[in-house]
């Protein structure tokens, strides 16, 4: 794994490199800050080359800028939740078109605060007298002469049908 470093240890690296007469090679930087930094994990000489060819290529020693789509503001959610919060029925579709995101990026956002989609089912409840009707419902239409089961099924053990 590629350990991250610091600004400060950035900075240092790029300083302890230039304030000697000479510049220092990238094996001698190797060596100074792993001797000087034994505890913490050993500094790359590959490291030291990125974190120089970044000064010299951007003028810093910070990230390089990140490649990809840009985050969504922590803004955003706060606007999406609170307009789910006052009207829960609206459609993913328009809470994103109202904030100027992507479905998929409200989805997600729902989805990282634990908010879950559900349809209200109503169903009849059961009354006290409804056993009552349903048992004389299948007294009447004697509906077990109705029912026709069909066993074709054929089975087989050991390769031989039974």
């Amino acid at each position: 794994m590629v350990r991250r470093f610091s600004r400060a240890e950035r900075i240092e690296i790029f300083i302890k490199r230039d304030c000697s007469e000479r510049q220092r090679t990238l094996v001698e930087m190797f060596i100074y800050f792993n001797n000087n930094y034994p505890l913490a994990e050993p500094l790359l000489k590959t490291s030291v080359s990125k974190i120089i060819k970044t000064y010299e290529d951007l003028g810093h020693v910070r990230d390089r800028p990140k490649s990809g789509r840009p985050a969504v503001p922590e803004d955003v959610d706060l606007k999406v939740l609170l307009e789910l919060q006052e009207n829960p029925h609206l459609p993913s579709k328009a809470v994103a078109a109202n904030n100027e995101i992507s479905q998929e990026t409200v989805l997600h956002k729902l989805k990282r605060h634990k908010w879950h989609p559900y349809k209200v089912n109503l169903v009849h409840g059961l009354n006290e007298d409804d056993f009552d009707r349903r048992v004389q419902f299948s007294e009447k239409k004697s509906l077990y002469h109705r029912i026709l089961f069909n066993d074709e099924a054929t089975l087989y053990l050991n390769g031989t049908s039974v």
